[in-house]
C-alpha cells in the first residue's frame, strides 16, 4: 500500500521547523565548509581510516555536547514560549528532526550535566558520547553516592560502549540497595521508572522497577491474571509468558474501561482495492501492521477500519467499517448470556473479545450466529492454530482439538 498519513505531532514539528530562524554563528559554516574539504575515504590507508573514524566520532560527541548546551540555554530562557513551540523538548525535536522524546532527554541532560563536572567536561572534550550521558545519568538517578559513581563511569565509559555501561552501573546500582535495603519509600518513588521500546523485530521490550507498595501490587494482579485456569489451555506456556499474557490483560482490560465494548482508539486505513486479500494496511500514523496482525485486529474489534481509496497523494474514506462489523451493544448482551465468558478458558466476559467464526472480510456476517466470546490470550491461540471453533446445531459454540498452526501467506 503506498499510502500513509504524517501524525498530527509529526506535522505541527514540521510547521514549527519551517518557522524557524536562520541566524546561527558564523563559526558553525566554518566547521560545515571544512567537513566538505575533507579527503575521500577511498583515497586514505587503513590507518587513516581508523584514526580518522575515531576523529570524526570524538568531533561528533563535542558538537553534540554543543547542542546540548544550546538546548539548556533554550530552557533556560524559555525560547519554546517565544517561538510558540510549547515546550523545549518539542523545539529541540524541530530543530534537528529528532522525536519529542529525545529532545526533552537533551533537555533533561543539559539541566543534570552542571552537578556533574567531570562528566560535563568529558562529554565537551568529546571523551564520551551523548548516549553514555544518557545511561550515566538515568542508571544512577537515585544513588546516594551518585556523584562518586558518576566520576567512576566517565573512565569507564571511555573504554565501553553504552550497552555495557549500563550493565556495569546496574550492577552497581542493585549492589547499593541490597547495602541499603531500607530505602525510604520517598527514595523508592524517586528511583521509580518504566521504560517501553520497540524493536527491530516487532516486539516490544519492558524494563523498569517499582517501589515497594506498587511493586507488591503489581505482583499481585500479575499473579491473579496469570495463574493457569486450564491445565489443556496454558500446556507448554512458561511463567515469563504468562505474565507478559496477563500484562496485556491487564490493558486490555483499561481499554475496555476507557471505551465501551472493548474498542480501542486505533483506526486501521485499507484501500479498498487491496482487498479481499488486505496484504497492506496502515495505522494512521503511517505505521505498516502485517496481514495477520490486520486479521486479528479487525477480528477483535479493537480498531476502527477505514475504507477508502487513494487520492491526490491522500487517502479518502469511502465507508467505516465498524458499522458493520463491531458488534452492538444487544449482541453483546447475548453473548454474555450464551458464553458467560470466555469459551475455551472461563475467563469473564470484561476481559473478552467478540470474535467472527467465520471472519468479516471472508464474508462472515456479524451476527450472534457468528460470534464467540474469547479473552485476548485465547483469541490469539486460535489465530495461531491451536484449536478451532465450530457452532453445533443448536447454536452453542464448540472449541475443537488444534488443526496445526495455519499456513503463513508469502505474499
Amino acid at each position: 500500500m503506498g499510502f500513509f498519513e504524517v501524525s498530527q505531532g509529526a506535522s505541527r514539528r514540521a510547521r514549527i521547523r519551517a518557522g524557524l530562524p536562520t541566524e546561527h554563528p558564523a563559526l558553525l559554516d566554518d566547521i560545515s565548509a571544512l567537513v566538505a574539504d575533507l579527503p575521500d575515504p577511498e583515497l586514505l590507508c587503513a590507518e587513516e581510516r581508523a584514526g580518522t573514524m575515531a576523529a570524526v566520532a570524538t568531533l561528533t560527541n563535542q558538537l553534540q555536547a554543543y547542542l546540548t548546551s544550546v538546548a539548556g540555554a533554550s530552557h533556560a530562557q524559555g525560547d519554546s514560549r517565544v517561538l510558540g513551540a510549547g515546550t523545549t523538548g518539542t523545539l529541540v525535536a524541530a530543530a534537528t528532526g529528532a522525536t519529542v522524546q529525545a529532545g526533552s532527554a537533551i533537555v533533561a541532560a543539559a539541566a543534570e550535566l552542571p552537578s556533574f563536572p567531570q562528566l560535563e567536561q568529558a562529554f565537551s572534550d568529546g571523551r564520551v558520547s551523548s548516549q553514555h550521558v544518557s545511561v550515566i545519568l538515568q542508571t544512577t538517578k537515585g544513588l546516594g553516592n551518585r556523584e562518586d559513581v558518576v566520576n567512576t563511569a566517565v573512565g569507564l565509559a571511555a573504554a565501553t560502549d553504552p550497552r555495557e555501561t549500563r550493565h556495569v552501573l546496574q550492577v552497581i546500582a542493585d549492589a547499593e540497595s541490597e547495602d541499603h535495603a531500607h530505602l525510604s519509600h520517598m527514595d523508592q518513588r524517586e528511583r521509580r521508572c518504566l521504560r517501553l521500546s520497540a524493536r527491530p523485530s516487532g516486539m516490544w521490550r519492558l524494563t523498569g522497577m517499582l517501589d515497594d507498595v506498587e511493586g507488591a501490587r503489581l505482583a499481585e494482579v500479575l499473579e491473579q491474571f496469570s495463574a493457569a485456569r486450564d491445565a489443556g489451555v496454558d500446556a507448554g506456556e512458561t511463567l515469563p509468558q504468562r505474565r507478559a499474557d496477563a500484562l496485556a490483560a491487564m490493558a486490555e482490560a483499561a481499554n475496555a474501561n476507557r471505551n465501551p465494548l472493548g474498542t480501542s482508539g486505533l483506526s486501521v486505513l485499507i484501500d479498498a482495492d487491496d482487498l479481499p486479500e488486505a496484504q497492506r494496511a496502515l495505522l494512521t500514523d503511517g505505521t505498516p501492521i502485517t496481514a495477520d496482525s490486520f486479521e486479528l485486529l479487525t477480528c477483535t474489534m479493537a480498531c476502527m477500519v477505514i475504507f477508502g481509496t487513494k487520492a491526490k497523494g491522500g487517502f479518502v474514506p469511502i465507508a467505516m467499517g465498524r458499522t458493520s462489523r463491531r458488534a452492538t451493544v444487544h449482541q453483546w448482551g447475548a453473548l454474555i448470556a450464551r458464553d458467560r465468558g470466555c469459551v475455551r478458558c472461563g475467563r469473564t466476559p470484561r476481559f473478552c473479545e467478540a470474535h467472527h467464526i467465520v471472519h468479516w472480510r471472508h464474508g462472515g456476517v456479524t451476527d450472534v450466529s457468528n460470534l464467540v466470546l474469547l479473552c485476548s490470550r485465547c483469541h490469539h491461540d486460535l489465530h495461531h492454530g491451536r484449536f478451532e471453533i465450530a457452532m453445533d446445531p443448536v447454536g452453542i459454540p464448540e472449541v475443537r482439538v488444534s488443526r496445526g498452526p495455519p499456513a503463513v501467506s508469502r505474499v
